[in-house]
């Protein structure tokens, strides 16, 4: 018997999945901040070895990366791609049985961390063998995605949008492969040059999957919400193929100040601050193509999401090239400032375009509109001021931290570590926040497939006006 399936059942799927990984991704986040303040609050419990913060922060990082984000891309993907290049997915029976390998990997990544089987390195802490499940599921959708292209029916110039979704997945898997030791259980490189090929995954991953994907996904959103074309393909294409060439090299400028190859060091700096280049390119062609519609913004939660992870976007990538100059690092690395820096790029601008892009896919892969539109902008102002709560605090914690250790040079480090303490209960308390616009997220997407009322193209505030020559084809 051939299983048959639905149009837009694999995006489905990983839009729900993606949401499970979200909460539960959040909620390990918001229970390590508890932690840092109130360290003692496992202490007597029977489970107090698999919830120490040790085990409960990877935890975090990885739902909500690789489960959360990472899912949220996969439907993006299968939605967009299809429609960019004109055409069905090759095959939704493959995409589904990719959810659920997906999710596969997420359930083993959860229980193997908390029972403390961590490799040691940041965001590939996962034993070997879900290494290999984990690729499986980006060659899985290369394979898929590849395939639509080639069974595309406009034969013509390809949409900017695919150009960097198609990048992304033939560079992932690379890099995913090669920064994880290869995925094999006996690491064969060690010592400095494991923090080096540690630090090209680990920075690269954000350059070649969460960037190209996220940059793609406002390219195809903007047309279809403005009505206007792309203000310049070409600068588009500059920016596709500058953000390949520069990202590379950059993952080292974790490491200036410290053990590794001082010329590693300068040209991680330099490769970081060329990052302006495709940065330009995005920011510009974004207000370019807004011109004459920023009145959309005011009834359009899409377009509010988008507009301020385009401003979040251009504050992380300015904020990366400054603090990778040595100068910099050497009061910024290792405070909080980078954990406030990390959450501008992957919380306020990716999650934020997955916002979006939930909202203008869910509708059309479900045939129903958007249940609540009061949901939607409590969702948006949650998400928003908790958000800037915990970046503010975050910036603020590390440049305390960093100069109080550049004048005492250490000498009273646990003084430091008290005097974080009302930031970090800032931060528990911003996090909640921001868990509670996910939870009305939720609810919204669960009454929007289960009791929506019939959806109609066109009816949403900022609808497009007919695909043009240099705008995204399709719904």
């Amino acid at each position: 018997m051939r299983l048959t399936y639905r149009e837009g059942a694999a995006a489905r799927a990983f839009i729900y999945g993606g949401l499970f990984w979200m909460f539960l991704g959040m909620l390990f986040g918001l229970f390590a901040a508890v932690l840092m303040v109130w360290p003692d609050l496992i202490v007597g419990l029977p489970v107090l070895e698999y919830f120490t913060f040790g085990r409960v922060r990877p935890v975090h990082t990885n739902l909500v990366l690789f489960g959360w984000l990472t899912g949220a891309y996969f439907a993006t993907l299968f939605y967009m791609t299809p429609r960019v290049v004109g055409g069905k997915l090759w095959s939704e029976g493959l995409g589904v049985f990719t959810a659920l390998l997906h999710n596969l990997a997420l359930g083993l990544t959860t229980v193997s961390l908390l029972a403390g089987g961590n490799v040691g390195r940041e965001y590939a802490e996962t034993p070997w063998y879900i290494k290999w499940i984990i690729t499986a599921t980006f060659l899985l959708v290369a394979v898929n995605l590849f395939m639509t292209v080639k069974n595309r029916t406009e034969k013509g110039e390809l949409y900017v949008s695919a150009w960097y979704f198609l990048g992304a997945l033939v560079t992932t898997p690379i890099i995913y492969v090669i920064g994880n030791q290869f995925l094999l259980p006996q690491n064969p490189i060690w010592g400095v040059n494991d923090a080096i090929l540690n630090w090209f995954y680990g920075h690269n991953i954000l350059g070649y999957w969460f960037t190209p994907v996220g940059v793609g996904a406002v390219y195809y959103l903007l047309p279809k919400l403005t009505g206007n074309p792309i203000y310049s393909h070409k600068l588009s294409m500059i920016g596709f193929w500058s953000i390949f060439w520069v990202y590379g090299p950059t993952g080292a400028h974790h490491l200036v100040n410290g053990p590794v190859p001082y010329w590693v060091q300068t040209i991680a700096i330099a490769f970081s601050v060329m990052l302006i280049i495709p940065v330009w390119t995005v920011v510009t062609n974004f207000y370019g193509t807004m011109k004459g519609k920023w009145h959309l913004v005011r009834d359009s939660v899409p377009l509010k999401f988008l507009t301020t992870a385009i401003v979040f976007y251009f504050i992380t990538c300015f904020q990366g090239p400054m603090q990778s100059l040595r100068s910099v690092s050497a009061i910024t690395h290792f405070t909080n400032w980078v954990v406030g820096h990390a959450h501008v790029a992957l919380l306020g601008t990716f999650s934020f375009i997955m916002y979006a892009a939930i909202y203008y896919m869910l509708p059309r892969l479900t045939g129903r509109a958007i249940y609540s539109k009061a949901l939607q902008e409590w969702h948006f102002h949650l998400s928003l001021w908790g958000f800037l709560l915990m970046f503010i605090d975050l910036t603020i914690a590390g440049l305390v931290q960093g100069a109080f250790w550049a004048q005492n040079q250490s000498a009273n480090f646990i003084e430091g570590v008290a005097m974080m303490r009302p930031y970090y209960i800032l931060r528990a308390i911003s996090g909640a926040v921001i868990i509670l616009g996910q939870v009305l997220f939720g609810w919204n997407v669960y009454k929007t497939a289960t009791a929506g009322k019939p959806f109609e193209a066109g009816q949403d505030a900022g609808e497009a006006a007919p695909a043009r020559a240099v705008e995204p084809a399709g719904a």
